[in-house]
């Protein structure tokens, strides 16, 4: 009688342990970040900015960052673009080593900063737009100046090289 309840308590530990392990992750990644998401999930401001700038461009993937909610989007054509969670630009990248086309460096910085950008003959090197609430970081395909920076109205504030 002894032995068959040392088994049956076995038999019980080994089943417990072995439900644990289904339920409790192995090793895995850990905590997730970041995720792919169907096109349905994009708020309907980044929608809206893929439609306007890029209308013949498909989604090839949406990555949705959970801890910060942002959406980064990659076009099929290569374009990358980063929004926030309610579908505002925060940044713009050509793909490899090409420029973002003039009509849309137009479009995304306030006048005063494309208007500087033209006056330099500037404006046809634009790979990258970045934007928070202080302003516009500009990148160029250039190695000098490679960066431009604006303020949030598009006043110059310096090159970077």
């Amino acid at each position: 009688m002894k032995i068959l309840r040392l088994a049956l308590v076995a038999l019980i530990a080994a089943a417990s342990l072995s439900a644990a392990a289904q339920v409790l992750p192995q090793g895995g990644p850990g905590i997730a970040v970041a995720g792919s998401e169907p096109e349905s999930t994009l708020p309907k401001e980044a929608k809206e900015f893929i439609k306007k700038h890029y209308p013949d461009a498909k989604i090839a993937s949406i990555e949705k960052n959970f801890l910060r909610t942002e959406y980064d989007v990659r076009l099929v054509n290569g374009v990358e673009i980063e929004f926030n969670g309610r579908g505002r630009f925060e940044s713009i990248k050509a793909p490899g080593a090409t420029v973002l086309p003039e009509e849309i460096v137009k479009a995304l910085l306030p006048h005063k900063a494309y208007q500087h950008l033209k006056d330099n003959n500037l404006a046809g090197y634009v790979d990258e737009i970045d934007r928070d609430g202080r302003g516009y970081d500009v990148g160029l395909i250039l190695e000098n100046p490679d960066e431009v920076t604006y303020t949030i109205v598009g006043d110059f504030v310096e090159f970077d090289d």
